[in-house]
């Protein structure tokens, strides 16, 4: 079976980083879904297509490069807040752009990845993981080599939470607390991590 795919443009935003644009849940059925992406301008835009125009929900003022922006909300409730990190800060957007959290971690590096359940935010720059909760400092790793992702398995399946990095050394470490529980080789050095169906 060939396909034949043709390219169409429909908006144009400066340049990305990895995990930088997301599919917002649609608010009621039968409607089109909304992109909300971040560059390293620092602008975060959202945008749907109405008769197959692009048209603007909200866009930011440019800031610092944009590394992440993940999706967040209460458990079990669609995932519609916008959650960025920017330098060492990690801001948080409604879906009309309308900012409610700015929080200033005590991270020394850039954030590289970031994950979000619920209260919970795990974040990591090149070899330092943190776990905060409700914006409050829960556990801390230092990692032998560069941290690439991270991710956690979904917390209404398991009785702890179990944060997940992908470690340039070719390991995933799995995460208890501020201990590793145990690492799992991988063939090369793994960059991305994503849950099976989006929940594991």
């Amino acid at each position: 079976m060939d396909l034949n795919l043709n390219r169409a443009d429909y908006l144009q935003v400066g340049v990305t980083s990895q995990k930088t644009m997301k599919l917002l849940p649609a608010s009621r059925h039968r409607t089109t879904q909304k992109v909300v992406i971040g560059d390293h301008d620092g602008v975060v835009m959202c945008f749907g297509m109405k008769k197959g125009e692009a048209v603007a929900v909200f866009k930011t003022l440019p800031g610092q490069k944009i590394a992440r922006l993940e999706l967040g909300g209460v458990l079990n409730t669609p995932q519609e807040k916008i959650f960025i990190a920017a330098g060492s800060e990690i801001r948080g957007f409604t879906k009309r752009g309308k900012q409610f959290l700015s929080f200033e971690t005590n991270l020394t590096e850039n954030i590289k990845a970031m994950h979000i359940s619920g209260s919970d935010l795990f974040l990591s720059a090149s070899y330092i993981y943190n776990h905060y909760c409700d914006c409050k400092d829960q556990h801390y790793y230092l990692s032998g080599d560069k941290i690439n992702d991270v991710i956690c398995l979904p917390v209404e399946r398991l009785p702890r939470i179990t944060p997940v990095l992908a470690c340039q050394d070719r390991v995933l470490r799995v995460l208890q607390g501020s201990d590793v529980m145990y690492e799992t080789e991988v063939p090369g050095p793994p960059t991305v991590l994503a849950l099976h169906n989006g929940n594991g």
